[in-house]
């Protein structure tokens, strides 16, 4: 679970952009400073406060996702750039997703709405590439699914959603897979890419279908400029402190302090005895790179609000 930080680039060095994805996950940002500064401001938490008419709440320790223009010569940007040139423009089909029934659904045997936020450092549109989503699709997830599943083949000797699984599926319907809206459209639904100001932060239910979707202009002329990034935001949830365990909450400190991250739809349980093994306090060979008791109180709140309160 270890990671080294920084990973990424020099930002004003195109010619540094070359290493990791084009369009991917900074999962190495979930504990920098400028997320947790985000992540502490009184907007943020009153937003999420409001989504959940709850007060008490935790933050996830979540990353960033960036967008490299043509310039940065990366190889993940010309790959993507060759799979998402579709008819109706960038938009994947496919990649659009829903964390509908991850490990938070059903907490404690009641259903429960989980929340997800994004905020761009730049405006970010579909020139720049942006955030899409299918509204109203977190209403219709068990429908969406099966008319997706209809136009593919599976392999019954493997287990689902296993690698193999995904390794054998064959497409058997018209057309591209990475096409198929008919399984929006034939509900009523309809994919749109977000026009999001910098700074401006959206909530949405995290079982709302959405994705990333490509730079209609990836060199970057029309947007911030060819050798600035196309996007990049913040990606942030949280959640109700009263579904988390106490040995939880005590993970999750000493997951700060490992550098790791916490994402709002993971399996905590599996995570929180993963956490325990590797941290010195508790007999594993991981050492820390931060103290959680020198944290402020505003990061300390969000992580557990319990060994703050004391």
């Amino acid at each position: 679970m270890s990671q080294t930080r920084p990973i990424g680039w020099k930002r004003n060095d195109v010619t540094t952009w070359v290493e990791g994805h084009g369009d991917g996950l900074m999962t190495s940002t979930c504990h920098c400073d400028s997320m947790w500064f985000a992540r502490t401001r009184p907007g943020v938490i009153k937003g999420f406060q409001a989504a959940y008419q709850e007060e008490e709440l935790t933050a996830a320790f979540d990353r960033m996702s960036v967008n490299l223009p043509t310039a940065a010569g990366n190889e993940g940007v010309t790959k993507r750039l060759e799979t998402t040139n579709h008819a109706h423009g960038r938009l994947n089909m496919q990649e659009l997703h829903t964390h509908k029934n991850s490990f938070y659904d059903e907490r404690n045997g009641a259903p429960f709405t989980d929340f997800y936020s994004i905020i761009p450092l730049w405006d970010m549109n579909q020139g720049t590439g942006a955030t899409a989503v299918v509204p109203r699709s977190h209403m219709l997830v068990p429908e969406i699914q099966a008319l997706r599943a209809r136009h593919w083949e599976t392999d019954d000797r493997f287990g689902k959603y296993s690698r193999e699984w995904w390794a054998h599926r064959k497409w058997i319907g018209p057309g591209k897979p990475n096409e198929d809206v008919s399984q929006y459209s034939e509900l009523g639904l309809t994919p749109c890419v977000t026009n999001v100001r910098a700074g401006d932060m959206v909530i949405f239910d995290t079982a709302l279908f959405h994705s990333g979707c490509a730079a209609a202009d990836p060199t970057g002329a029309t947007g911030h400029g060819t050798d600035h990034l196309l996007r990049a935001i913040y990606i942030m949830g949280m959640t109700p402190t009263r579904l988390k365990t106490p040995r939880e909450l005590h993970a999750r400190r000493l997951a700060y302090e490992l550098d790791l991250p916490w994402y709002p739809d993971h399996n905590h349980e599996q995570i929180t005895e993963q956490v325990f093994a590797e941290h010195t306090s508790q007999g594993g060979n991981v050492q820390s790179v931060r103290d959680f008791s020198k944290a402020s109180k505003e990061i300390q709140q969000l992580i557990d609000p319990t060994f703050a309160a004391d």
